[in-house]
């Protein structure tokens, strides 16, 4: 009898640990909705300008149910365990914050596909790259947000000039992994606007 009950509190055991097991697996993908917040500290008269992109997942029908992956979720000895997903693409990411950045700044700012060629002031970002990755461990959360991207500037119809900007971010915290990704992406973010709006402006104003 002894035996039976040593043999059925070790299944016990067994189950709780694997159940345990495959619920960390499960949960370690993290869905987010970034909520990006614009810095910029210029204002100027600015007029119309049309923001143009190509990019897959900033022009229309590339939404929807689409989970686009920002990154990955990597344990301490660098084992893949998840991923990072929005249902945001990272293109339009980039280029939603940018026009934010643009309308804080005193735009007022069209996004049309092909619109640069006939407008008298455009923006065109012709590429971008956002990378969210997290490490976990039994004590803390690492995440570390790289963004970089290119836009051409044009004038009547005529580009002027191609300006390109990067930045990265990393903090960690011991709880609330969704919060400390946001605030990781927005210094990022903020950290390239900083640099990106004040010198999209003086080309513009050429």
């Amino acid at each position: 009898m002894s035996f039976l009950r040593d043999s059925k509190l070790l299944f016990q055991v067994f189950v709780f640990s694997a159940s345990m097991i495959f619920a960390g697996c499960a949960s370690s993908d993290l869905h987010l909705v970034p909520d990006y917040k614009p810095v910029s500290e210029v204002s100027v008269s600015g007029g119309k300008l049309v923001l143009s992109s190509v990019l897959e997942g900033t022009v229309s029908g590339s939404t929807g149910r689409i989970q686009w992956i920002l990154g990955e979720v990597k344990d301490s000895d660098g084992r893949v365990q998840g991923n990072i997903t929005s249902p945001i693409a990272p293109n339009a990411i980039v280029r939603d914050a940018l026009q934010q950045e643009l309308l804080r700044s005193g735009y007022s700012v069209k996004i049309d596909k092909t619109g640069h060629k006939e407008a008298a002031q455009a923006l065109v970002l012709t590429s971008s790259s956002l990378h969210l990755d997290e490490i976990s461990s039994l004590i803390k959360v690492e995440a570390d947000c790289r963004v970089s991207f290119s836009v051409e500037v044009w004038k009547k119809g005529l580009k002027t000039n191609t300006l390109s900007f990067e930045s990265r971010f990393s903090d960690f915290a011991v709880k609330d992994r969704e919060k400390l990704h946001k605030e990781v992406l927005q210094k990022a973010f903020a950290s390239a606007f900083k640099k990106a709006v004040p010198g999209i402006i003086e080309q513009l104003k050429k």
